[in-house]
């Protein structure tokens, strides 16, 4: 008696032991990430003010999947899609920000309350668990078009089979009855079922909660006191799904469950009760879709803090001022910090390519991005304006639509000029603005569009045109990079302050192994236009 008593409590044991070992081995690490349906939360929200939301062309062009799929160390469905509308959506309130990087910071201190968060929630780590955000926020589930018919039909079949056990009636009735019934299950849709399962894993997501509040002690961490707090209610909710995830989540009940089925479709009728009353108040279950979500999403978060060097917490100014001190780009590992103060002021960058400015400008934009969505930057310190931001790095060209990188690019402007002019934007990242076109006419379209929206708002242009940093030098702060002959790989990606009169695409050309007859022309045709110039 007493070795089964120790053989069970050491299968229980053993598995919490391994799961736990497993994720300490992953702590502070980049896994390789599940992204599957990650947005769809966002997306079935995304309907409400575009300026709450980072759109889609800054989402690209600050490379906001790559980091994503590197804060991506969450255990479920629910937390992933929790995570990417997180970093998808501004938060402007000063109290929630300080919440969530506090929550951070506890996560990061104690492993016994982290690693015991995620073991809870490995059980809703399927894929399936992906489904609860459409049951929630999108099209509620469906019950069948003959739903009264069923319910009929139901009672008919138990009261045929009851009948036929008491009055010894001809066994064919059982057999018209438990056929028909057979090619009523038969036919429900894959959908039906699928929806039944969801709302059983609801069922389960409930539990889950209850579990995660009970784990939350003298922590610090908002979430968890919701959780608590709101375990009366999930008592209610959990009546609602409690029959179906006896029916059909139960695999010892499996059998059970297909004869009652068979009888009087007891599963179909079962599903029917449950979705009038589950979408009567499917409104009450997102607090804790969104509270589990958090849950995991902030483990994530403390998860990817604890690997980076140095971060803060910004501070948000209702005046224009962004200033970053020591900050640096999330996607490079060994990346050189920069500083900077631009207080009502815009930056114009230049440099030749390789050089750094565009990493620069990405840089501050990303960093006020993750200001207002997780509460950090990556950064010794950081002031950040009460701001949305939007970036245009890249031209698209369409060969399917016939759209050009110029038109594309036109376009981008056009919004930027209008978000700036309504207020509804403050910071612009724009990245070699209107380089499809020829020299002269991109110069003067540079200055007028970059001197209207610094009228209104930030920004943070790059370009190669030196002649722009006289034109625009009473709004810009200027800023350049430049190379270095004493260092490998020919550039330091250091930032210096003020106007660069330096042209040295050639010398990069030069340094990269272009044969030195192409190099020789082309420094001839520099030189000879430049004689041309000053004549």
């Amino acid at each position: 008696m007493t070795f089964n008593w120790l053989s069970n409590l050491a299968f229980f044991v053993a598995p919490r032991l391994r799961q736990r070992a497993e994720l300490r081995a992953t702590w502070g690490r980049v896994v390789e990430p599940d992204d599957w349906l990650a947005s769809r939360s966002f997306d079935l929200l995304r309907t409400e003010s575009r300026a709450d939301w980072v759109d889609d062309r800054t989402w690209r062009d600050l490379e906001f999947p790559r980091i994503f799929s590197d804060l991506n160390t969450t255990i479920t469905p629910i937390g992933r899609q929790y995570l990417y509308k997180q970093l998808r959506r501004y938060e402007y309130s000063a109290e929630i920000l300080s919440q969530r990087t506090q929550a951070y910071e506890v996560l990061r201190a104690d492993n016994l309350l982290r690693e015991s968060l995620q073991l809870a929630l490995k059980p809703l780590e399927s894929d399936s668990t992906a489904n609860i955000a459409d049951a929630l926020l999108g099209s509620p589930p469906e019950k069948p078009k003959h739903d009264k018919l069923i319910y009929a039909w139901a009672l008919c079949s138990l009261t045929a089979l009851l009948s036929t056990l008491v009055f010894s009636l001809s066994l064919w009735i059982v057999a018209i009855v438990l056929g028909i019934n057979a090619v009523v299950l038969l036919a429900s849709s894959p959908k039906r079922n699928r929806d039944a399962q969801t709302l059983i894993t609801c069922g389960s997501m409930l539990g889950i909660a209850d579990k995660l509040g009970a784990l939350k002690g003298n922590a610090r961490i908002a979430s968890l006191d919701e959780l608590a707090t709101e375990a009366p209610k999930r008592v209610g909710l959990r009546k609602n799904v409690r029959l179906l995830a006896s029916l059909a989540g139960n695999p010892a009940l499996a059998g059970v469950a297909l004869f009652l089925d068979l009888c009087c479709l007891a599963k179909l009728v079962t599903f029917i009760r449950t979705v009038d009353r589950f979408v009567r108040l499917r409104h009450e279950w997102v607090s804790t879709y969104e509270l589990v979500g958090s849950i995991d999403a902030a483990i994530a978060i403390s998860s990817f803090l604890h690997r980076t060097s140095r971060y803060c917490r910004p501070s948000i100014s209702f005046t224009p001022i962004i200033s970053m001190e020591s900050g640096f780009h999330p996607l490079i590992h060994q990346p050189v910090a920069h500083s900077v103060t631009l207080n009502g002021r815009s930056a114009l960058v230049t440099g030749s390519n390789m050089a750094g400015k565009t990493t620069f400008v990405k840089m501050i934009g990303t960093n006020i991005v993750l200001g207002h969505t997780l509460g950090i930057c990556l950064a010794d310190s950081a002031i950040i304006p009460k701001s949305s931001v939007m970036a245009s790095i890249r031209g698209d060209q369409s060969v399917e639509t016939g759209e050009s990188r110029f038109s594309s690019e036109v376009k981008a402007i056009r919004e930027f000029i209008d978000s700036a002019s309504r207020g509804e934007c403050g910071v612009f990242v724009i990245d070699e603005i209107f380089s499809a076109t020829n020299t002269i006419e991109r110069v003067a379209a540079a200055k007028a569009v970059l001197s209207a929206i610094s009228r209104r708002a930030q920004v943070l242009a790059t370009t190669h045109d030196v002649e722009l940093q006289q034109l625009l030098a009473p709004d810009f702060d200027l800023f350049h990079f430049q190379e270095n002959l004493d260092v490998e790989g020919f550039f330091d990606f250091k930032l210096h302050s003020g106007i660069s009169t330096q042209r040295n695409a050639i010398r990069v050309l030069e340094r990269m192994g272009i044969p030195e007859e192409i190099i020789g022309e082309a420094l001839a045709l520099v030189a000879g236009q430049s004689h041309k110039d000053t004549r």
